[in-house]
């Protein structure tokens, strides 16, 4: 008898321990406007939260200690100095993460969105992928490749979103001769060849006396372009295309290399103000960029260890309107999607849990690398 009583004790026990465990977890957290929250979506929100915090964090900061880094203070914004503590800035940035959610499924199901057989194969081989990658991490903090679906496939409506509000039959479109002029003032259509300032069979670093001669080298091929630039766009890839083959012996030898049979081969971008600036990272570069006239030809440091010779080409002379719609519009209206999507979200009735939130803290958060 008493041996019976005891297994019934642990038996109670254990399944008391059971139950704790679900409750600790739960399923919901509540709903922004008619959108469910599940639990493992807040516990993501929160976690890229604590990310977006962590790449703020100053060299003496160690956001691997989460307990530490939650109670410290980072600067948000450098132009004004404002400064957050840690644990607030999270506790906002997830609730914004969760209201932009929310705002992408409601806004796309009002606006009549499905998503294409495709773009659910797309979205699951996303999250199959970031599950590969980060498994154990997503793991340990409550995200299941569930969850992963379910944000890429919002990371879809979103993209679609900007299609279905300003595109050809948007709900606000945006004219052809709107995306025109962005297109010739606002971006910078380029071909262009990267050249490592390093020798690619021994990996031997150019020193800076022969970077610079490399970057002399590659400038005196493009001043040769800019001395009888051709019209059309045609005829000025093909003028720097025969430059870049006829310099880059040159440039390769400073370092005893040559360069291989498809290093003078062009790859083409269109870029936005703000890829500008991230392309063309060393100081001035970016603005000698923005500089050129279209069949302008330049050569700049593109980093610390390769150069880039580019010729700016007029984006409608080079290409179709319809081929760069997409990245056009994009470039325009991606800042002004998110600000009306975050304006949206934050003005959808909140019925969330706070209890049930507070079981799930920031504090728990594995950030281990």
């Amino acid at each position: 008898m008493k041996k019976k009583l005891i297994a019934l004790v642990c038996a109670l026990a254990l399944a008391v321990g059971l139950v704790g465990c679900s409750l600790s977890t739960p399923d919901s957290v509540g709903t922004i406007g008619e959108v469910d929250i599940s639990s493992g979506l807040y516990l993501l929100a929160q976690f890229d939260a604590y990310q977006t915090a962590a790449d703020l964090a100053s060299d003496d900061q160690d956001a691997t200690k989460v307990s530490s880094f939650l109670k410290a203070t980072i600067t948000v914004d450098d132009a004004t100095g404002e400064t957050a503590v840690v644990s607030d800035y999270v506790a906002q940035k997830t609730l914004e993460n969760l209201e932009s959610y929310a705002a992408i499924e409601t806004r796309f199901d009002e606006l009549g969105g499905v998503l294409t057989p495709d773009e659910e194969t797309q979205a699951d081989s996303y999250a199959s992928q970031l599950m590969e990658q980060n498994g154990d991490l997503y793991k340990a903090n409550g995200i299941g490749l569930d969850t992963l679906k379910r944000f890429e496939r919002i990371l879809i409506k979103s993209n679609d979103l900007l299609e279905m509000c300003y595109g050809t039959d948007g709900e606000t479109p945006v004219s052809d001769a709107e995306l025109t002029s962005h297109l010739e003032d606002e971006m910078v259509y380029i071909r262009y060849v990267v050249v490592p300032l390093y020798n690619t069979s021994t990996f031997a670093f150019a020193d800076d006396a022969q970077s610079a001669q490399m970057l002399e080298l590659a400038q005196t091929a493009a001043e040769s372009c800019n001395a009888a630039i051709p019209d059309g766009a045609s005829a000025q890839t093909s003028a720097f295309s025969a430059a870049v083959a006829a310099a880059l012996p040159d440039i390769y030898a400073v370092l005893d290399g040559e360069p291989s049979s498809d290093a003078s081969s062009l790859s083409t971008a269109l870029l936005g103000s703000d890829n500008i600036d991230a392309t063309f990272s060393e100081e001035g570069t970016a603005d000698a960029v923005r500089a050129l006239k279209p069949g302008e030809a330049a050569a700049v440091r593109y980093s610390s260890y390769a150069l880039m010779m580019l010729v700016r080409l007029d984006p409608l002379d080079a290409d179709t309107l319809d081929s760069l719609r997409a990245q056009a519009l994009s470039d325009m209206k991606s800042g002004e999607l998110q600000d009306s999507i975050q304006s949206y979200g934050a003005q959808l009735p909140h019925a969330l849990d706070s209890a049930a939130m507070k079981k799930m803290p920031a504090s728990k958060i594995k950030n281990e690398k």
